[in-house]
């Protein structure tokens, strides 16, 4: 029988930089291709706003190499900290990170050739802000590259559509607070508009699809069981859930459930990510 995780004593929860690390290992095939497909210009230097633990920043220098430089920024400390232990040393002079705010950046203007930043302007209330500096810091006709995931819902329970829109949706309830009364997914969607509205020109969008099958890879096993299954769907969410849909997520998301998905042999996930790109006024 499986265990209704809301009666479990769960794991400690673990860091939200190990979280980071197994979400950018999950997209890393795909990650690298979005990056190769900006064609970035060999030499240049570029800004990663809210680098996390500094995996993308370095895939952007190895870009740009040879000679090309990038200035990774995060708030929090611990995440700085994090990025430099992890990738630190894998471009030396190439890559640096420093603590930073993407609406107060520490650089004078015209300072890069472009600016990526992947997965934090939803976090960012002030959207508007964080894109007129952006800007700024950026050259004349420079690039400015916005990175957000699951701008369409992803699919990691295949079969069980309505119950994965309502895990989906206690996921959105519990966020909304944080993202200032709106939801998450409204903010990512709105993308296209901030970026136009902030005064961008040629302004578009691609999306990539992370497809996994079973037999999943261990980044891909890692990422699902331990971040989303365990974390972002774990004891966090069971107040917004009925005592139904917490056995049934027991069921389906514990690796030690007989029914957990992630057992099958016809498992497979759909998860997308969209760039949108634009260039500053010249």
């Amino acid at each position: 029988m499986a265990h209704d995780a809301h009666h479990q004593s769960p794991e400690p929860e673990e860091p939200y930089e190990k979280a980071l690390e197994r979400l950018n290992r999950f997209q890393e095939p795909e990650a690298r291709a979005a990056i190769a497909d900006l064609g970035l210009t060999p030499g240049s230097r570029g800004l990663d706003v809210g680098c996390g633990v500094g995996l993308y920043a370095l895939w952007l220098a190895e870009a740009v190499a040879p000679g090309g430089r990038v200035l990774g920024i995060e708030r929090p400390v611990e995440r700085v900290e994090a990025a430099r232990q992890l990738v630190g040393a894998r471009a030396p002079g190439r890559l640096e990170f420093r603590q930073g705010d993407a609406t107060a950046i520490d650089a004078a203007a015209g300072t890069f050739d472009w600016v990526w930043c992947g997965d934090v302007l939803h976090h960012v209330q002030g959207t508007g802000a964080a894109l007129k500096e952006f800007v700024r810091v950026a050259r004349p006709g420079g690039r400015i590259i916005v990175k957000e995931s699951q701008v369409m819902p992803a699919v990691f329970l295949p079969g069980h559509p309505e119950f994965e829109r309502r895990m989906q949706a206690a996921e959105v309830e519990r966020h909304r607070e944080e993202a200032g009364g709106r939801s998450f997914p409204e903010r990512r969607q709105r993308t296209l508009a901030s970026m136009r509205e902030a005064g961008l020109a040629d302004v578009s969008l691609r999306t990539y699809l992370v497809q996994r099958r079973a037999p999943l890879d261990p980044a891909a096993r890692e990422y699902i069981e331990r971040v989303v299954f365990a974390r972002n769907w774990g004891p966090r969410l069971s107040e917004l859930l009925s005592p139904e849909d917490r056995r049934r997520r027991s069921a389906l998301c514990d690796p030690a459930s007989r029914e957990c998905v992630l057992t099958l042999p016809d498992y497979y996930c759909l998860y997308s990510f969209c760039v949108f790109t634009a260039t500053t006024p010249a």
